[in-house]
């Protein structure tokens, strides 16, 4: 039998309901269910939550208590029956954590790293994954010798050996060179936490039923699973309400979120978490990024609307507000290309003094366009605070469609010293060749920003320069407030 199929001939015998470790107790004794892993009951628990959630009403199954499932044409959803034996009823402390507490992976990762270690790992013993991460927690670099942890064809070899070695160059070879073995932690959590990993009474690892669906299935019930445990639909909930913005903007209803369903208690925690779930669903295509503002995408409400939102009822998964937003979407795309064209055009003279503006607005001081005739290859000087220091810098303009090549940065990054400045910015309505991104952030040299046409857009647009935003107003039904007057009014 299935797992789910032998959960309903436990409880058709039991005629009560049974903590999900009675239930596979008792399908092992029937010998209902066979299997070499060292954590059947959590798999179990894992199958009845996926189909519970997956099929709503329609599941066979209700969870009486976290832990605790019958069959849902026993009315249990009414009235619980008084014949439960007790013993069946105690929920661990894990469910509590699993159900109540349910947001519960710091470091949350892309779930390109998680098919990456799924991938690997199977077949293989536990020890090797332990000595790994215990190999990794002991990488220390230092100001004398620092590390460069994104070279892993570097580190690894220098760093580790024996199995740990191996391990970390498979997993960054079978990976495509896509999965830094640096970063697995929040990986691993995930795939035992979820039930995707279990391991045999040898301490083999296998992927199991329900990690072979997250890897096949991008919007199946595992990864629905996942990010309704860990919080990615609630987020994506909150991009619906909040509309596009940076993530400063979604910190407060996703830290009121947190402080109901997880342990994180710290600032930098909900950051932290709020950053990483971020970016695991714009490498998913469900959120889109431009700059520093996010926006969930056509792709995302979609999704949406698939699992069911969380939180306060919205009209992000009704028809209406689906057209709604790809009409506003094409509306914004359409302005943007209005607005690269009208770039294009404009005056070399008046796109400095466009890129002045723009610099006041996000804060730089004793912003000045140099003059013309002996600029230096310098159009814009001016100062920005970073912290506690003032920092002088030089920034040049370039209204060109062509790729900015090299020499240009070099030349900009030899007249930094006749302007007293530590650091310089090129901004063109083009983009750069990867000679010259390559060269920006070399080491040793003074550091050169650069902005592409696209991003100097988004700046733009985010400042409020070369586009006006206007709202409209929409309107949903409220039935909480008529059903809070009514209640005021019969009481």
């Amino acid at each position: 039998m299935t797992f789910l199929e032998a959960a309903e001939s436990v409880l058709r015998d039991a005629k009560v309901p049974l903590h999900y470790e009675e239930i596979t107790k008792q399908a092992f004794a029937k010998g209902a269910i066979a299997t070499t892993g060292k954590t059947p009951a959590a798999t179990l628990n894992s199958v009845l939550a996926v189909d519970l959630k997956a099929n709503g009403e329609k599941s066979h199954f209700v969870r009486v208590r976290p832990g605790i499932y019958g069959l849902r044409e026993w009315n249990l959803h009414l009235q619980v029956a008084n014949d439960v034996n007790p013993l069946s009823m105690v929920a661990s402390a894990e469910d509590d954590h699993e159900y109540g507490r349910r947001v519960r992976i710091p470091f949350f990762p892309s779930y390109t790293y998680v098919h990456g270690l799924l991938s690997v790992l199977n077949g293989l013993p536990r020890s090797d994954i332990q000595g790994l991460l215990n190999s990794l927690v002991e990488l220390r670099g230092t100001p004398q010798e620092p590390e460069d942890w994104s070279d892993p064809d570097n580190w690894i070899e220098r760093r580790l050996q024996g199995n740990s070695r191996d391990l970390a160059k498979a997993i960054w070879d079978k990976s495509h060179h896509r999965v830094n073995p640096r970063h697995l932690y929040g990986s691993w959590y995930l795939a035992k936490g979820y039930g995707l990993l279990d391991e045999d009474a040898q301490g083999i690892l296998h992927v199991t039923e329900y990690g072979q669906d997250f890897l096949a299935n991008p919007a199946g019930e595992a990864v629905t699973y996942v990010d309704q445990g860990e919080g990615l639909v609630r987020l994506l909930g909150i991009l619906v309400e909040k509309g596009a913005g940076k993530r400063g903007q979604f910190l407060q209803e996703w830290t009121t979120y947190l402080q109901a369903y997880s342990n994180f208690g710290t600032d930098s925690t909900f950051k932290d978490t709020l950053r990483r779930r971020l970016a695991n669903l714009v490498e998913r295509s469900l959120v889109t990024r431009s700059g520093n503002i996010y926006q969930i995408s056509p792709t995302g409400l979609a999704y949406l609307e698939q699992v069911g939102r969380e939180g306060p009822p919205s009209l992000a998964a009704s028809p209406e507000f689906q057209v709604l937003y790809q009409l506003a979407e094409q509306q914004r795309q359409t302005t943007r290309g209005k607005l690269a064209k009208q770039l294009s055009k404009i005056d070399p003279f008046q796109f400095e003094h466009l890129i002045q503006h723009l610099l006041e607005e996000m804060g730089y001081q004793n912003v000045e366009v140099t003059s013309p005739t002996n600029d230096k290859g310098v159009d814009v000087v001016a100062n920005i605070e970073l912290g506690i220091t003032a920092v002088h810098e030089v920034i040049q303009v370039k209204r060109h469609a062509a790729n900015i090549q090299r020499p240009v940065l070099d030349a900009l990054r030899g007249s930094l010293h006749r302007f007293g400045a530590v650091r310089g910015t090129i901004i063109t309505t083009g983009d750069f060749s990867k000679g010259t991104k390559d060269a920006a952030f070399e080491a040793g040299a003074a550091p050169i920003t650069l902005i592409n046409g696209q991003k100097l857009i988004d700046l733009l647009i985010e400042y409020g320069l070369g586009v006006r935003k206007k709202t409209i107003e929409v309107w949903e039904l409220d039935e909480r407030s008529i059903v809070a007057g009514e209640d005021e009014e019969t009481g």
